[in-house]
């Protein structure tokens, strides 16, 4: 066992942390710290209790006073705390904990522009990392940066830094869970030490409350913490749940043979997700998905129609209440592992490219506005009128026609034409070359961009096997009337 690892139970024990013999820790040069069964592990196994006073949040750091006085809460309140305890060396309550940490974490966020760049072009990640930088830049400028400069604390500044801010915020993304209501978001040392696996959980864990107020144990699931909005706790049903007592308890969820690592999940996510909060991905991610960016699809269509032809299209759509995902300032839709594109996308193409439904449903519109999903649908089957009755789930066939189908190709070539000018063979061929111990970075973006391109060729292929599948049916139509 590494020098680290023994100082990190040494500090477990002195905080009051129980763990099961059956854990082993793991130091690996090459992958980091794992956790491994010492035997089999049983679904329902208490292997872990964590006290939640030694977690690290906001209400238990040691310049929590000066954090709340200056209103700073969430992930910027965290990034403080944390930022300070690092400050402080071995003479932090927490330095156990904090020497088994790396300075950073690698995502996304804290590499160059220049990485970004050349990177990460032309995939889900890239505008988004570029605009979370200039944020957090900003957030340290309006806030730490004054705080650090007003206040007669006795701190170095130069531990309160951009850089230091950057990469206390990669570990609070990577590691940090949502606790309870009173401390929120915090570092909660030995439940970071599992690795990620998707589909794979085999422990989980939970809250606990001591409160004598409560007649019994509140048992309530812990998550990461995304972000600031997402909810903490899930059966929030007592207040106890938010006193500062209490443990986190971590439960076996899946049968674990000895010598197999045991793993947590942090969800159900693709690549993209992965990478932006973690900084790894997985091969094969089945939830990998492709963004295709309302932008791109009316510049597509603004190629070949005048901006009044386009403008009066989508705001049909748009009084239909019909709407893509949002993220931020982007509007998209998206296209699943499998390359089936979302009904949004399908509607607004269909709409855009039948001149005959088009003056159907403006006709009809005001009649719509209230209707609910599958009244609309039925209205729009209706308005269609197709030989054979259809049914609420032959709707997306019937938008399927040879035209929406050559646009989806379309858009599937627009989109990928972002990536530059290498083909997906060649990031294939430079992934299969790459070292992920070596080049990680290099090689994370390969696998992010390698999924979304399949993906892209899965939409063709999709578009094109309907393409097909309409001229078949064409074909016999004909043939019956002769």
């Amino acid at each position: 066992m590494s020098r680290r690892l023994r100082a990190f139970k040494r500090w477990m024990k002195s905080q009051g942390f129980v763990y099961s013999d059956a854990l082993e820790f793991v130091d690996s040069i090459d992958s980091g710290i794992s956790v491994r069964a010492l035997c089999d592990l049983k679904e329902g196994d208490l292997v872990a209790t964590i006290p939640k006073s030694s977690c690290l949040t906001i209400r238990t750091s040691g310049i929590s006073s000066v954090i709340e006085d200056a209103g700073l809460g969430g992930f910027l309140g965290l990034a403080m705390a944390l930022m300070y305890e690092r400050s402080l060396g071995a003479a932090s309550p927490w330095e156990g904990y904090l020497q088994l940490l790396p300075e950073r974490e690698c995502v996304p966020l804290v590499w160059s522009l220049e990485e970004v760049d050349t990177l990460l072009v032309g995939t889900e990640l890239h505008k988004i990392i570029i605009e979370d930088k200039k944020f957090l830049y900003e957030d340290w400028k309006e806030y730490i940066e004054p705080l650090i400069q007003s206040r007669p604390l006795e701190i170095d500044p130069n531990s309160f830094g951009i850089e230091q801010y950057f990469s206390a915020k990669s570990l609070i993304a990577s590691r940090s869970f949502q606790i309870d209501g009173y401390h929120g978001s915090g570092m909660v040392p030995l439940a970071d030490l599992f690795n990620h696996k998707t589909g794979a959980e085999n422990v989980h864990f939970t809250l606990t409350s001591s409160s004598s107020d409560s007649d019994d144990d509140i048992d309530t699931d812990i998550f990461y913490a995304f972000d600031d909005e997402k909810p903490s706790v899930k059966n929030f049903t007592n207040t106890s749940v938010g006193d500062p007592i209490g443990t986190l308890e971590m439960v076996v969820v899946k049968e674990v043979e000895a010598g197999g690592e045991v793993f947590n999940t942090y969800g159900s996510m693709g690549n993209a997700a992965l990478l932006h909060r973690y900084g790894f991905t997985e091969l094969e991610n089945p939830y990998n998905i492709v963004n295709i960016d309302l932008y791109l699809v009316l510049s597509w269509f603004s190629s070949s129609y005048s901006n009044r032809y386009v403008r009066t299209r989508l705001g049909l759509w748009r009084k239909l209440n019909y709407s893509g995902c949002s993220s931020q300032n982007s509007e998209y839709f998206e296209v699943s592992s499998d390359g089936e594109p979302q009904m949004e996308l399908l509607i607004l193409l269909y709409i855009f490219l039948s001149e005959n439904i088009y003056q159907k449903l403006d006709s009809v519109v005001d009649s719509l506005i209230e209707a609910n999903e599958d009244d609309k649908m039925i209205k729009l089957l209706e308005l269609i009128k197709t030989d054979c009755e259809h049914k609420l789930e032959d709707f997306r066939e019937v938008l399927l026609t040879d035209n929406v189908c050559q646009a989806l190709i379309s858009l599937a070539d627009v989109r990928e034409s972002l990536y530059g000018l290498t083909s997906l063979q060649e990031d294939i061929s430079r992934l299969l070359n790459c070292c992920e111990l070596m080049e990680s970075k290099l090689y994370h973006s390969l696998v992010l961009r390698v999924g979304e391109r399949k993906i892209l060729a899965k939409l063709r292929a999709y578009a094109r096997n309907h393409f097909r599948a309409v001229k078949r049916r064409r074909v016999r139509k004909s043939a019956r009337r002769c």
